[in-house]
């Protein structure tokens, strides 16, 4: 597990990135970098390294979680994770390249927020990372399924 560190400023959010491709992983990295944003972005590569980082570190703002991972995939983590008290308030964006609406259903009953389909141009990845990453999550409502709920850089 690593961490990128942007400057200390009021708006400074931690993010974690859960995806054991470490190219998709740098492109990522690179796209909060293009962005401008104060962010300070922590790497895991499977969803026990994300459970051993939120039982031993300050929680996070934002996850973002790939489906496909060995170990424990998105789904276990994620229903992991809500079935925690401790985190049912964590902001959970499931990030991937999958459109099979079972899915995408699967992560909504599961209690993801948002569902990103991963663009596959870099400027497309910019756009749907600083869009999610300056959503007021304090006053967000997660959407309905077949209303918003499936973010795409289109």
């Amino acid at each position: 597990m690593n961490s990128h560190l942007k400057p200390n400023s009021a708006n400074n959010i931690r993010v974690i990135l859960v995806d054991d491709d470490s190219d998709e992983s740098y492109l990522f990295n690179e796209a909060l970098e293009h962005s401008g944003l104060a962010i300070t972005l922590i790497n895991a590569h499977n969803g026990n390294q994300l459970y051993q980082y939120l039982e031993n570190n300050p929680q996070p703002e934002l996850i973002f979680l790939d489906i496909n991972m060995p170990y424990k995939d998105g789904l276990e983590s994620l229903k992991e994770i809500r079935s925690n008290p401790a985190y049912q308030h964590l902001r959970i964006v499931i990030y991937s390249t999958t459109r099979v609406p079972a899915n995408v259903n699967a992560c909504y009953e599961a209690g993801a927020d948002l569902f990103i389909i991963k663009p596959e141009d870099f400027d497309g990845m910019v756009k749907v990372v600083s869009h999610v990453c300056t959503t007021d999550w304090a006053n967000f409502q997660r959407p309905l399924v077949t209303e918003g709920f499936v973010v795409t850089s289109d």
